[in-house]
């Protein structure tokens, strides 16, 4: 009933395979330079934020806060980049790369609720703020655990090098 060989269909299949895996190599190379984009802006607006601290537009302690935020911008970029490079040369997505970028944006966030947390204009503001670093501090545990937990495992199923003792 079916006019098709099973050779055909097989051919048919890897043809749209082939432009899945090209669709998808276009969308990760377009997702990086759109990254290294992203990554340079941070880093002009950071040299922007050191001329501002060095001028004292800006207070010595928001300069620092905003340098250090933007640093660590430029850090959660570049894990996403190494792990986009990951993607494409390996066609695999581990999930250990993003939990250090989640780990980086909680840190750089615990610096932001810190440096807000210098002038709060009320209690609730206070109790707002104190609560949110709690709340971060707990998922910088469970991300630095999960971190722990996936290289234990990894170093657990590693196969042995055949020098068993």
């Amino acid at each position: 009933m079916d006019a098709k060989s099973p050779q055909t269909r097989t051919g048919l299949s890897h043809h749209v395979g082939a432009l899945v895996d090209g669709f998808e190599t276009v969308a990760y190379g377009i997702a990086f330079l759109l990254l290294v984009s992203a990554a340079i802006m941070v880093v002009i607006g950071g040299a922007g934020a050191v001329v501002q601290a060095a001028t004292h537009k800006v207070s010595t302690l928001q300069g620092s806060v905003l340098i250090l935020d933007r640093v660590l911008m430029v850090l959660i970029i570049a894990e996403i980049a190494a792990t986009l490079r990951t993607v494409l040369l390996r066609h695999e997505i581990a999930a250990e790369p993003f939990l250090f970028i989640g780990l980086i944006a909680s840190v750089r966030r615990i610096l932001m609720v810190t440096a807000e947390a210098e002038h709060p204009h009320s209690d609730q503001e206070l109790n707002r703020l104190l609560l949110e670093l709690g709340a971060l501090g707990l998922l910088v545990i469970g991300m630095a655990a999960a971190i722990f937990l996936i290289r234990f495992s990894a170093r657990r199923t590693a196969p042995s090098d055949g020098h068993d003792i």
